[in-house]
C-alpha cells in the first residue's frame, strides 16, 4: 500500500496533506504537467488527475494531458483554459518560491508540520506525525 494511503488509514481524522508543485527544469513535461493537474482541480479532480500523470510519466505530452482529461469526464474547453490561466501560473511558481524557501531540491519532498521527512516510510512518518500531534495536544 502507498505510504500515504497507510498514513491516512492510520491517522484519517488528524491529517491535512497539502500538496506543493515544484517542477523540475531538467524535465520538459514538469511544468506543463503541474498546470495540467492545477487545471484538474479546477473542476475537482485534482489527486485522479495527479494519479494518472504518474501512471503515464514515460509518455506526457499536450495530447496526453487532454486524452486523461477526457478519459476522466473533464469539461476540455474548461480544462484547456484554465491549463493557461495566468492564475494558475501564479499559484504553481508561488509553490517553487516556497519549496526553495524550505530548501527542497528534489521531488518529492515531504514535510509534517513544516518538518522535513528524512526516510520516507510507513514507520518514521508516523513517528513524526505521533510527535506533532502530541506536541499540539501540550499547547
Amino acid at each position: 500500500m502507498p505510504l500515504f494511503e497507510q498514513v491516512l488509514d492510520k491517522y484519517p481524522d488528524s491529517l491535512k496533506i497539502v500538496f506543493k508543485h515544484y517542477p523540475l527544469a531538467f524535465h520538459k513535461q514538469a511544468l506543463p504537467a503541474a498546470r495540467a493537474s492545477m487545471a484538474a482541480a479546477e473542476q475537482g479532480k485534482f489527486w485522479e488527475y495527479h494519479d494518472e500523470l504518474f501512471i503515464n510519466q514515460d509518455s506526457l505530452s499536450s495530447e496526453k494531458y487532454l486524452e486523461i482529461a477526457k478519459n476522466m469526464g473533464l469539461d476540455l474547453k474548461k480544462f484547456s483554459l484554465d491549463m493557461m490561466r495566468p492564475s494558475l501560473r501564479q499559484k504553481i511558481e508561488q509553490d517553487i518560491s516556497d519549496a526553495q524557501k524550505a530548501g527542497v531540491t528534489g521531488t518529492p519532498t515531504i514535510f509534517v508540520n513544516g518538518r522535513r521527512l528524512k526516510t520516507r516510510d510507513f514507520a518514521t512518518m508516523s513517528t513524526l506525525i505521533d510527535d506533532e500531534l502530541a506536541d499540539g495536544k501540550n499547547r
